[in-house]
């Protein structure tokens, strides 16, 4: 608990945007020594774990390095291009969690999914159409299978859930707000179900009020002027767009949990 408010609150109160991640890092430091209610127990040497899809791979999960080692954390990470829920056929990730979990132990997980699950269901068997009103309940539990994975028996795993950021496209417009209000709510769920869990939202920065992918915008280390956030093909973000509205949020959500070093 910081200051009143609990994890479930503080996971609410940041996915619905009436707390900023920056807020919640300043209450932390205005209260207690005492790490906040949602970290996790600690090793003594902290380890973060990053895992998702090529985002993770190939420019989230770098970046995340990159800001990591700059405060002394140590981060590994493993990204499977064009993986999400909604294929395990190709990779099933709720399946393939416990394993990276008994091999690397992190304390801190960060998962990146969700830009490649825009489309039908794989259960095994059938495929259930993006349509279907099972489409939803099914991909929610794909949520929850994993966040249950991912926190351990004991549930004192901390797990950071990004969902995906809003780019162009018939149905990433259509099916984006979808699946990232899935990850929410099934965070949500997982956190008054008492797991350790805070919900990071990329497609609200990266999309105006009515759901269109944003082109530009304020990146706060940059000042106060719009700035270009997507690359050439108009759909990926910018590595100055990854550092500041997902990275470094994702960063600021974990410090709280981490030790000061010591000189």
């Amino acid at each position: 608990m910081i200051n009143g408010f609990t994890s479930k609150t503080l996971s609410a109160l940041v996915s619905a945007g009436v707390l900023s991640v920056a807020a919640i890092v300043g209450t932390a430091g205005a209260a207690s020594a005492s790490p906040p209610a949602y970290c996790p127990t600690l090793s003594k040497e902290v380890t973060v774990f990053g895992i998702g899809g090529s985002t993770m791979g190939s420019v989230l999960g770098p970046m995340l390095d990159k800001l990591y080692k700059e405060e002394g954390v140590a981060f590994s990470r493993w990204g499977k291009a064009s993986s999400g829920l909604a294929r395990p056929d190709f990779h099933d990730w709720p399946k393939e969690s416990p394993r990276l979990m008994n091999k690397h132990s992190p304390d801190i997980v960060i998962v990146s999914l969700g830009t490649n699950d825009y489309q039908a269901l794989n259960d095994g068997k059938n495929w259930i159409r993006q349509e279907d009103d099972a489409w939803e309940t099914t991909y929610g539990d794909r949520v929850t299978e994993m966040l249950t994975a991912l926190g351990g028996e004991n549930k004192e795993r901390l797990v950071i859930w990004s969902g995906p950021y809003a780019f162009e496209g018939k149905n990433a417009v259509v099916r984006a707000p979808i699946v990232n209000r899935i990850m929410r709510e099934r965070v949500e769920a997982y956190i008054a179900d008492g797991g350790k869990a805070l919900f990071h939202d990329a497609y609200g920065p990266t999309s105006d009020d009515n759901g269109k992918p944003l082109s530009e915008a304020i990146l706060p280390s940059k000042g106060a002027k719009k700035q270009k956030i997507r690359g050439h093909d108009n759909i990926h973000l910018t590595a100055d767009a990854v550092r500041e509205l997902l990275a470094k949020p994702i960063t600021d959500m974990t410090r709280p949990c981490i030790p000061a070093k010591v000189p």
